[in-house]
């Protein structure tokens, strides 16, 4: 599979992984494809190195992923029925009690 570039043609584009020296603390990047082992060995001491890890930047675009995916489920509809049959049994409740007092 070949990755494409901004201008659509074909490119040999792959990731850059930043690494850090256990020994030294130096940090450095290299670019290499996915499949690639990780490199062992600091630059400039040639001590071993680990590959570091960072979250991934997200950026939500769009008309809302919010309300999209969490509106309410308890929307009126066009009967004029308030969708909440709590809200009629707590009326229902008030209005007995309500003549039981008189």
């Amino acid at each position: 599979m070949e990755t494409k570039t901004a201008n659509g043609r074909g490119g040999g584009q792959v990731p850059i992984y930043e690494y850090e020296c256990l020994n030294c603390n130096h940090k450095f990047e290299l670019k290499q494809g996915f499949d690639a082992e990780p490199t062992e060995s600091c630059p400039l001491c040639q001590s071993l190195s680990r590959r570091k890890f960072h979250a991934p930047a997200v950026i939500y675009k769009g008309s809302g992923f919010y309300t999209t995916d969490y509106a309410r489920r308890n929307q009126p509809s066009d009967n004029g029925d308030s969708g909440s049959d709590v809200a009629t049994s707590t009326k229902e409740t008030s209005k007995e009690t309500s003549s039981k007092e008189d």
